[in-house]
């Protein structure tokens, strides 16, 4: 019976994957199919990526649209959606599911088959995973302790050692933990999330010293991960899939937006902060949308803008479908800082600013930058084309249809996401052709530019920037 496993690498830039930082990765992928227009989602923020992936849904479908969010009932208030506590807090208040859409865990539960997650992501990125997880009976283990774990998680966590504090050291830990305990008996279908080089890259910068040791320290355990598997009993019918959530650009410049907000058009409004930023409003008019938006198209800290669908937008503004982030919990006003392609003082593309608790020359995402959202996506087993490049994209809502076709189980049509064909070998590869679409909008000096790529029905977001 096939079975699947996906390693998430957390912020990994494609550029990051060379020979003296991860030559095990460079080498599963020529073992298998490595997919170079690999996409994130917008806002390229961890929660919203991992609702990508565990539905295989857009955050237009899914609803989890931002790191830190409106409160469903309540816009004056806003919730870091990075505590599981507080997740739970919105399903109790709102009596509904936190995902709008149907999560592989449930699929898979459905049709009988089992799930797992191993996480040192934050106790709300490893809940957005499988926020059912007790009441399936599924396995699900966070780093931080048992009260973040569901029961069959605290019974493994039980086994282990105590996981180690600094961040890199648990990327290794996890790593170690499956392969020891959930390897030689794999569920159905098992996510190992690893934080690195995501925290590594946030507080000691993009292309640090401490960044890269935490990458190749991550590297290498996965090369024992995959040493196991090839010599297991599992190398014919475990896939392994190898993808990041999204990239990473450097922070140049420290920006607090709230002060920029008093006497504004936007001022009284919620704020979410960080590199991409939301404003929200319990009752809005369309008017004090529009005005707002129109505001910040004035700015020279402000990026790229977009504002609710359906009122009146004006020139420059693009609507939040763009970014296929139109959703009811979505800030009314979504704009990104002022950002560059330019590189940073250690030679790595992208640049921005930022409003938040991270250090200038740290690392943050969650923006339109190429370097935010270009990712690696790679495929590895028994069936999958060795040796291969694929230049169709791709990207996180791709990764639950492809499990479920390797699987054999139904549900992918549903999804936003398509099954990767051109890695499986009992597939035909998608007669479609990718097709570049380009969205603008300009107001008098302020020009916006989006790049997006259809392919089928599907959308992938390339870049998005001021020009």
């Amino acid at each position: 019976m096939s079975k699947f496993l996906l390693v998430v690498f957390d912020g990994l830039r494609p550029d990051m994957v060379r020979p003296d930082t991860t030559p095990n990765l460079i080498a599963f992928a020529a073992s298998g199919t490595n997919f170079m227009r690999a996409r994130s989602v917008f806002p390229s923020e961890t929660r919203v990526c991992s609702a990508s992936v565990a539905t295989g849904c857009l955050p237009r479908r899914h609803g989890l649209v931002a790191n830190r969010i409106p409160h469903p009932l309540d816009a004056a208030r806003s919730v870091d959606t990075g505590h599981m506590t507080l997740l739970k807090q919105i399903e109790q208040d709102t009596g509904a599911p936190l995902l709008d859409a149907p999560t592989i865990a449930r699929l898979l539960h459905s049709a009988g088959r089992d799930f797992a997650i191993l996480s040192s992501g934050t106790t709300g990125q490893t809940y957005v995973l499988n926020p059912e997880a007790d009441a399936l009976g599924q396995l699900s283990l966070s780093v931080h302790g048992p009260e973040f774990c569901s029961t069959k998680g605290r019974g493994l966590l039980a086994k282990l050692p105590p996981p180690p504090r600094a961040p890199a050291e648990r990327a290794v830990w996890l790593v170690e933990a499956y392969r020891a305990h959930i390897l030689p008996a794999p569920p159905d279908v098992s996510i190992l999330w690893l934080c690195e080089p995501d925290t590594s890259g946030h507080y000691q910068g993009l292309g640090s010293p401490d960044q890269l040791d935490a990458l190749r320290a991550a590297d290498a355990a996965f090369a024992r991960l995959v040493a196991d598997w090839r010599a297991g009993p599992h190398a014919e019918d475990l896939t392994i899939a190898v993808a990041s959530d999204h990239g990473h650009a450097t922070i140049t410049g420290l920006h607090p937006i709230a002060p920029h907000l008093i006497g504004s058009p936007a001022e009284g409004a919620t704020v979410m902060a960080g590199s991409s930023c939301g404003l929200a409003w319990p009752d809005a008019s369309a008017e004090t949308i529009a005005a707002a938006a129109d505001w910040l198209t004035t700015q020279d800290w402000v990026g790229s803008v977009f504002a609710a669908d359906g009122i009146d937008l004006p020139p420059g503004v693009l609507p939040n479908s763009a970014v296929l982030a139109n959703h009811r919990r979505a800030a009314q006003v979504v704009f990104t800082l002022r950002t560059s392609n330019g590189p940073s003082a250690r030679g790595l593309g992208g640049t921005t600013l930022y409003d938040g608790n991270l250090p200038l020359g740290g690392g943050t995402h969650g923006g339109l930058l190429a370097a935010e959202l270009h990712t690696v996506l790679m495929f590895a087993g028994a069936r999958i084309r060795p040796g291969a490049l694929a230049d169709a994209p791709a990207g996180l809502c791709d990764i639950a249809p492809t499990a479920l076709a390797l699987l054999g189980l139904s549900g992918a049509a549903a999804m936003d996401g398509r099954v990767l064909a051109e890695a499986l070998f009992d597939a035909a590869p998608s007669d479609a052709h990718p097709a570049a679409e380009s969205w603008e909008a300009a107001h008098g000096d302020y020009r916006q530019r989006l790049a997006r790529t259809r392919f089928g029905r599907h959308i992938y977001l390339d870049e998005g920037y001021r020009g």
